[in-house]
């Protein structure tokens, strides 16, 4: 199983949920990456059809058009775009192991969301395309696999791809980065404002959604940080929320001020950068998880669905 364990440091959760009556899901990857690429340019009049009937869903309803064609064989025949085909074949020669996490956090769906629907799973070459690696569209979800192939990856240095981005293109973010996709697609009852506050909190929603659905797996993979970030936010945890507070920043909608909390990059610019970035994401996780520890009767569909910014702040009796 990739790494879905949790660190010998890490206690065992009280999320660590009992699933053993909640049936594997069974999902099983389609791969229409590999059997794209396994097409011969040459060849592609003939076996593309046979591939858009299995894959309507990548090539559109046959019969294919003559742009397709064109499209579809241009793509395949980049010799950048085969290098980064055969280096995703080399690293997940299968994807049992993808399965085996996924079907994992997915009984720990179907335990707090009983009936919910399972989606279907394939998996293609994006391209490098690193700001959306996972998709989930109606019951369709898209692994792109080409961005899971390890930090040190030599194309994503080649493409620019940002270092503290491919951090996390690895194969133990993949089932993470899938339910943050479920997780923010779960409908929402109310309407937030574009302030620190709903944004911190709405994030931090997201992060204890992954909690629940993979409790045993370290909070490095849940938020995307080295060891050393996440030591650095628990020692300055006091002094950041001390910081939003004493700067007026909680209640702001001042873009410029807020975003800096929140936004992907290699450090939070308030701060030194042994930081990480998205620091607002971390203390609104640590809200939400004092709001659930001292409001045990909310359950977490009501979390996600139901339960205002303002009222997790204003029952979470957090106190760094």
């Amino acid at each position: 199983m990739i790494a879905l364990l949790a660190s010998a440091c890490n206690n065992k959760s009280s999320l660590d949920v009992d699933i053993s009556d909640i049936p594997n899901p069974g999902i099983e990857i389609e791969r229409y990456g590999r059997e794209l690429f396994h097409i011969q340019p040459g060849n592609i009049a003939e076996e593309l059809p046979a591939l858009a009937e299995k894959y309507p869903y990548f090539l559109g309803e046959p019969p294919l058009d003559t742009l397709s064609f064109i499209q579809i064989h241009d793509f395949i025949s980049d010799p950048f775009l085969r290098d980064i085909a055969l280096a995703t074949e080399a690293r997940f020669p299968d994807t049992k192991s993808i399965e085996k996490d996924l079907n994992l956090a997915f009984r720990h769906y179907l335990y707090y969301y009983p009936g919910a629907e399972v989606p279907i799973v394939n998996t293609y070459i994006s391209g490098l395309d690193f700001e959306s690696p996972v998709q989930l569209q109606d019951s369709i979800l898209l692994i792109a696999l080409d961005m899971y192939l390890g930090k040190d990856f030599e194309p994503y240095a080649m493409s620019r791809i940002p270092q503290y981005r491919t951090r996390r293109a690895t194969p133990e973010h993949i089932a993470r980065d899938v339910m943050i996709e479920v997780a923010n697609q779960l409908p929402v009852q109310y309407r937030t404002e574009n302030i620190l506050l709903d944004q911190m909190i709405e994030k931090g929603k997201v992060l204890y959604f992954l909690d629940a659905m993979m409790p045993r797996v370290h909070d490095t993979i849940r938020i995307g940080y080295s060891i050393q970030q996440l030591e650095w936010c628990r020692a300055n945890e006091k002094n950041l929320w001390a910081f939003i507070i004493e700067n007026n920043l909680l209640f702001s909608s001042d873009y410029e001020k807020t975003h800096k909390l929140i936004i992907d990059g290699p450090f939070t610019s308030f701060f030194p950068e042994g930081s990480p970035a998205r620091t607002g994401w971390w203390v609104g996780w640590q809200i939400v998880r004092s709001f659930m520890k001292n409001n045990p009767e909310v359950s977490l569909p009501q979390l996600m669905e139901e339960i205002t910014p303002r009222q997790v702040l204003d029952n979470s009796r957090y106190n760094p």
